[in-house]
């Protein structure tokens, strides 16, 4: 068991300069941990922020990211590596897909992933620590509008139950949540585009998506980092293999 409140933590965030990667990113200063925010862009307003070093990084990059982990664990065994970059493509029938669109969505949201998870985890089998990817709804259901963002998703998951087996014995724990829509500026953009730029239009699209839920809202990002951390803690020592949703209720 680690002492949550111990500055002795080291945190890695991949995509945490924006969304929820940047809500991880301050939960985890807020309990005292160092914290490594990996993105492909630049994260430089995160530099004066104490505590907290951004690194530019694109996760498909898989020598880029070797550097960076072994440049983070000069500085100690990481505890806590949330894998959490991943990009949204534009709506699409899959008759209209093309293959460097799929690829694009492959190599960030699945080779992407499975390469920090290579060297992450190879940073903290001693003493062991936790994993927790950012997953998706769409990780157990379809969507007719982005095929490849769906099975990007559904990936991850079986990442996660394959890896929890395997790293169980070392003293890891995986684990992911699962965020339904959230209410980010990414959201609100990628309704705007759906609309063709129609403010009303998009502003009727996030009330509809509001109105599906059970509780009658979309989930912030707060939600999504207070869960993920909750699943990187001793408090849910005992859980791993699991995916958990967090969607304010799409039944």
């Amino acid at each position: 068991m680690t002492n949550e409140n111990s500055k002795s933590q080291i945190a890695v965030v991949t995509g945490g300069a924006s969304g929820i990667g940047a809500e991880i990113c301050s939960q985890l200063l807020a309990i005292g941990a160092r914290v490594y925010s990996l993105d492909l862009l630049s994260n430089s307003g995160q530099a004066e922020v104490e505590n907290l070093y951004p690194l530019q990084c694109d996760v498909t990059d898989e020598r880029a990211l070797l550097e960076s982990f072994s440049l983070i664990s000069k500085q100690g065994a990481i505890t806590k590596l949330f894998i959490n970059a991943g990009i949204v493509p534009p709506w699409s029938k899959s008759a209209d897909f093309t293959r460097q669109s799929w690829e694009s969505v492959l190599n960030v949201n699945v080779i992407g992933a499975a390469l920090t998870l290579k060297y992450g985890s190879a940073a903290m089998k001693k003493p062991g620590g936790s994993i927790v990817f950012t997953a998706s709804l769409n990780a157990w259901k379809g969507d007719s509008n982005i095929a490849s963002y769906v099975a990007s998703k559904h990936a991850l998951l079986g990442i996660v139950k394959s890896t929890a087996i395997e790293f169980g014995s070392e003293g890891i724990r995986v684990n992911a949540v699962a965020p339904g829509p959230i209410a980010t500026q990414a959201l609100k953009k990628r309704l705007l585009d759906r609309a063709k730029g129609d403010f009303f239009a998009e502003e009727e699209a996030y009330k509809k998506l509001s109105s599906t839920t059970a509780l009658q809202r979309i989930a912030s990002v707060e939600e999504v980092a207070n869960l993920a951390l909750f699943l990187a803690s001793d408090k849910a020592s005992g859980v791993t293999g699991q995916m958990i949703n967090v969607d304010c209720g799409v039944l």
